[in-house]
């Protein structure tokens, strides 16, 4: 008991969660550096699982990075990501570390450090830097939280929609979500699986607990630093769901507060209750999505537009 209390209370690690900028200078050396990346997942992503890279052959006025969720891959924002590029946008959806590789399990994400989400969501950002004149991302979950880390960290982000970041996972006290992130980093991995989809090979059903803490670890960094890594030129939005049983709202608006009241443009919207939304808003296999009322909603907050107005604004 001794020892799990030490290892609560001691700090676990992250790795290097500053940004190191590399932006593109022009749309050739961008398309390159996205191939490039396709490339390298071809040698490791399971079918439909690699990184997606949408371009009309020259940059465009809105370059969208689109990042998927925790055990996901880059196909979650496929039908997304082809609603923005037949509206004119050049969009690129990376697919995130140790996830949809081929042949493998929830068992790799054990690998996954909030460094290596930090190195992501720099890398789509240097890649979305040459191919459009505004740079807007967009995420999903822990896609959310890298899509906040960057509003933070690049300069070059005019636009972030994040959506039901895990700042806090629900059913856990805010007290306690330090102190069992951090024991759960110390101790021995768990893995547990899911039946895998055959249909959907790109997948890692189920979590480790390595990865979930290091998911954690980036939302808790992107909010302690939220007084003082202000965004410089992006408007963020916040997108939370009102039946989502899986990261709590007052985390997102405690965020949201912090830099609307140091001059950041913010505004928080809601997915009402009503729609009864799962955590995943974009898993077409899901019985409880709603494609109509996503698909418009997302695609209206990434240009900038007015959402629908049955969304309900969040103060």
């Amino acid at each position: 008991m001794v020892v799990l209390g030490i290892a609560a209370v001691v700090p676990a690690g992250a790795g290097d969660m500053r940004s190191h900028p590399n932006p593109t200078k022009d749309y050739d050396a961008a398309v390159e550096r996205a191939k490039q990346v396709i490339a390298a997942d071809s040698a490791v992503a399971a079918p439909g699982g690699e990184s997606i890279l949408l371009v009309h052959g020259s940059k465009t006025p809105r370059a969208v990075v689109l990042l998927h969720g925790f055990t996901d891959s880059p196909r979650q924002f496929a039908a997304l990501a082809d609603s923005l590029y037949a509206r004119g946008d050049n969009v690129f959806v990376p697919r995130l570390p140790h996830h949809a590789e081929r042949g493998r399990d929830a068992r790799q994400l054990s690998r996954l450090s909030a460094a290596d989400l930090c190195r992501t969501g720099d890398a789509a950002v240097d890649i979305a830097a040459g191919l459009g004149d505004s740079v807007i991302v967009e995420g999903l979950s822990v896609g959310g939280t890298i899509a906040a880390w960057a509003a933070e960290h690049r300069p070059e982000v005019r636009r972030a929609v994040v959506i039901a970041p895990p700042f806090e996972v629900s059913h856990v006290p805010s007290m306690l979500e330090k102190p069992l992130v951090n024991l759960s980093s110390h101790v021995p991995n768990v893995t547990r699986r899911a039946a895998p989809d055959t249909a959907r090979p790109d997948r890692d059903p189920g979590y480790t607990t390595h990865a979930l803490a290091q998911v954690l670890k980036l939302g808790m960094a992107v909010r302690r630093d939220a007084p003082r890594e202000i965004p410089a030129r992006a408007e963020v939005l916040f997108l939370v769901n009102a039946d989502d049983g899986t990261v709590k709202t007052p985390a997102v608006l405690d965020l949201a507060r912090v830099w609307n009241d140091r001059g950041v443009a913010v505004s928080v919207y809601e997915f009402p209750d009503s729609l009864g939304l799962p955590h995943n808003i974009l898993d077409p296999m899901s019985r409880r999505s709603d494609a109509t009322a996503v698909y418009p909603t997302l695609e209206a907050l990434a240009h900038g537009q007015s959402p629908p107005a049955w969304l309900r604004a969040r103060r």
